[in-house]
């Protein structure tokens, strides 16, 4: 069934395991039926690892269907809502009291007058000890105090402890009446959402309350938040106080058991659901598709369940979006990709996906982005280091090495960063050897600018942002400008010689013309960009393969004896000297610009020339404007007419 959506529950018994944990979760159940009580299990994982879907899973295996267990199910997140820290804690007790003697009710042979006396009795003191504690306890931050409230006893109150026995009794004796029961297990879920030194005192309290023989308490708790939670007590965690966070952690926990999230095989919960949300087209997911989006994601949002599905909504939504607004034609196999990586980034690290609105052509970094991220510099011995490795031996993937010295978290993962950098940019420069003439982005520039732009609709990064120029829908003015240039441009290039196409059958965010040279065609893109004050259109023409990228350096590659074969030196020297030339006569708001980029072994040359205008519109309808373009076009045309495969 198609959707547009994937939701955000916890996985239901019986649904498809899309993570390849089920041998886990067996182990867990085989060893929970057969375990000696009381027994307290510690179910860790960040949130959204799919802590509760287990806990589910275990219940329907042990608790239905009369498989053993009496199974006892608290979300302690509820019971804390629109509470003081007192309440939430006499709320889940209470809660768990309730629950118990719900299922002990069921044998109507069980006398249950004396543990109900004595919970109402603890519920009553509960209610008189929070009323004397007031503010005290809700402001606190722990609950020593508090805690210690819930033992006080006198004539007219049932202390925990006497509570505590009477529980012992009647399970007992409902375990010693049904011959198939093994004892109650109990789930207490979503710990990792409440304020953890409240979550702490919840531990303290179940342990001293619920440590009961025939019980078995599974928590949705990890270490972290117990780390947390004991801070107010013990002090920011040092390797010298660390062994009294570790002995609380293990005093009430007999049991962690932590999600394997590095053994998730994310595959069918990827690949599965874009295939329900029809996000990719009929035929255009393959294997080769499928697999770079797991590397994607592996490299970005992990295994976590919770960030896949997020990812997954938001790539759902931008693509109705596309749909609804560009009218020609649907969005290409490969813009969605690009996309699959823009919006990873943004989920992953925030702070890149900033960085990368501000300056999308991560290739093109530079000392400005050090400057205007204020990054520190690299030492010259890491720099030289970093040049050896082949993640961060190019300026850019230097300064992106910088940017994950910002945070620790960027740190620890800045080799797979790179490699996410790299895989990214070797996709665009795949998707613009291909030398198709659709519609596709063709630069690194057009393609992450595009991407950028369709993934700020689910951005809630409060950080401000540089003023710009308004938004230019870009399809409809290149639309125009081609109604504008198209048959004067073919015309005038003939005159001179050059042979130019045009055979795009939609126009997004390039407008593509088809340079023929000999066999070979080379594309020429036109594409509009906003910055802070202006727009740029631009012009951009690229000869790939080259030359063979036999070194690291192009300049040794022009030495080599096939580059020398086909004269690839004196015609890149003569492009460079045609460009400073014309240069000259250009109005002050054009700029030529030129680079080499490397793929698939082989040096490409692209040369661009941009005009920069504060408004783009009155630019393309301004006929003088555009007679200057359109001559200046042609001699840029010459300037770059060396720059093509072979020697012809």
């Amino acid at each position: 069934m198609s959707t547009s959506s994937i939701i955000d529950v916890p996985k239901k018994a019986g649904d498809k395991d899309q993570l390849g944990i089920d041998a886990y979760k067996n182990g867990l159940t085989g060893f929970i039926n057969t375990a000696q009580t009381p027994l307290t299990i510690a179910i860790q994982g960040e949130w959204g690892s799919g802590k509760t879907s287990l806990m589910n899973a275990i219940r329907h295996d042990l608790c239905e269907n009369e498989n053993g267990f009496y199974g006892i199910w608290i979300n302690t997140w509820e019971y804390s809502l629109l509470t003081d820290e007192y309440t939430t804690m006499t709320n889940i007790i209470q809660g768990i009291i309730s629950s118990v003697i719900q299922v002990l009710e069921k044998d109507k042979n069980q006398n249950l007058e004396d543990l109900k006396k004595k919970a109402v009795g603890f519920f009553k003191a509960a209610a008189r000890s929070a009323a004397k504690m007031g503010a005290n306890a809700a402001t606190a931050g722990i609950a020593g105090d508090a805690t210690d409230a819930f033992f006080e006893a006198s004539d007219k109150q049932s202390s925990l402890r006497e509570l505590h026995t009477e529980l012992q009794k009647q399970i007992n004796e409902s375990i010693e009446r049904n011959e198939k029961a093994k004892g109650f297990l109990f789930f207490i879920d979503d710990l990792d959402r409440i304020n953890p030194p409240i979550a702490v005192q919840i531990l303290e309290l179940l342990k001293n309350i619920f440590d009961l023989e025939n019980c078995i308490f599974m928590l949705a708790i990890d270490y972290d938040v117990v780390v947390k939670g004991l801070e107010p007590k013990f002090g920011k965690k040092t390797p010298e106080n660390e062994r009294e966070f570790r002995s609380f952690f293990e005093k009430i926990i007999q049991l962690p058991f932590t999600m394997p999230i590095g053994q998730y095989r994310v595959e069918d919960l990827i690949i599965d659901n874009l295939k329900q949300l029809h996000y990719f087209n009929e035929g255009e997911l393959t294997a080769d598709i499928s697999n770079t989006i797991v590397d994607i994601s592996n490299l970005t949002v992990g295994s976590n369940p919770r960030a896949i599905k997020r990812l997954l909504n938001s790539l759902s939504l931008v693509r109705s979006i596309m749909l609804a607004v560009e009218s020609e034609s649907k969005p290409t196999a490969f813009e969605q990709l690009i996309n699959i990586g823009v919006f990873s980034i943004q989920i992953a690290y925030p702070l890149l996906s900033r960085v990368l609105e501000r300056y999308p052509d991560f290739t093109a970094w530079n000392d400005e982005v050090v400057e205007t991220f204020k990054l520190q510099a690299i030492h010259a011995d890491l720099k030289e280091k970093l040049s050896k490795n082949e993640y961060f031996d190019e300026e850019w993937e230097q300064i992106l090495y910088q940017l994950c010295q910002r945070e620790n978290f960027l740190s620890n993962r800045a080799m797979q960063i790179s490699r996410l950098f790299n895989t990214l940019k070797s996709i665009i420069e795949h998707n613009a050897s291909n030398g198709t003439n659709d519609s596709n982005d063709v630069s690194l520039l057009d393609v992450m600018t595009n991407a950028i732009q369709v993934a700020s609709v689910t951005s809630y990064d409060a950080a401000n942002e540089e003023p710009k120029a308004k938004e230019i829908h870009k399809s409809g003015f290149l639309k125009g400008l081609r109604t504008r240039i198209k048959d004067t441009l073919i015309q005038q290039a003939a005159s001179k010689h050059i042979t130019i196409l045009y055979e795009q059958k939609a126009v997004k965010s390039n407008l593509t013309f088809l340079v023929q040279k000999g066999e070979h065609r080379y594309r020429l893109d036109f594409s509009v960009h906003t910055s802070a004050k202006e727009y740029r259109i631009q012009v951009r023409y690229g000869s790939w393969y080259f030359v063979k990228a036999i070194h690291n350096d192009f300049q040794k590659n022009l030495e080599e004896p096939e580059a020398k074969g086909i004269n690839a030196k004196e015609r890149f020297e003569g492009m460079l000297f045609k460009m400073e030339e014309l240069n000259k006569e250009l109005p002050e708001n054009y700029e030529l610009k030129h680079y080499v980029l490397t793929n698939n072994k082989y040096n490409t040359i692209v040369a661009t020339m941009n005009v920069k205008t504060p408004n783009a519109w009155g630019f393309i309808k301004d006929a003088q404007e555009l007679d200057v373009y359109l001559d200046k076009l042609i001699k840029f045309l010459g300037v770059v007419e060396g720059i093509k495969i072979g020697n012809y």
